[in-house]
C-alpha cells in the first residue's frame, strides 16, 4: 500500500490485493494421511489463517507529534484443492475480525 495523507475530517476505503506464491502450509496435508503420495488430493479443503497488521501515523501539531496506531487483521479462509492457484475473487469483509 503506497504511502498516502488524508486530512482528520476526511474518510477514505483504501482496497488492496494480497498476493502469495508457493508459501507452505505448515500442517495442511495432514488432513490427506499417511497413505501413499496424497491420496484424495481432489477433495481436500485447507483451512488458512491470515493475520497481519496495518500500521498508521498522524501528524499532531505538524510534525511535532507523530501518534502510531496498529490495527491487527485477522481472516479465516478456507483454501479448496479444486482451485488452488486461481485467485480468490471474494470480499473478506465478513470473512475477518479487526483488532
Amino acid at each position: 500500500m503506497k504511502e498516502f495523507y488524508q486530512s482528520r475530517k476526511s474518510q477514505r476505503t483504501i482496497v488492496t490485493s494480497v498476493l502469495a506464491d508457493h508459501r507452505p502450509l505448515y500442517g495442511g496435508l495432514s488432513q490427506l494421511g499417511g497413505k501413499g503420495v496424497h491420496p484424495g488430493l481432489q477433495d481436500v479443503n485447507v483451512p488458512l489463517n491470515l493475520t497481519f497488521v496495518v500500521r498508521s501515523r498522524a501528524y499532531v501539531l505538524g510534525k511535532l507529534v507523530k501518534p502510531k496506531f496498529y490495527r491487527k487483521i485477522r481472516c479465516l479462509l478456507t483454501l479448496d484443492s479444486k482451485k488452488l492457484g486461481k485467485p480468490i475473487i471474494k470480499s473478506l469483509k465478513d470473512a475477518c475480525e479487526y483488532h
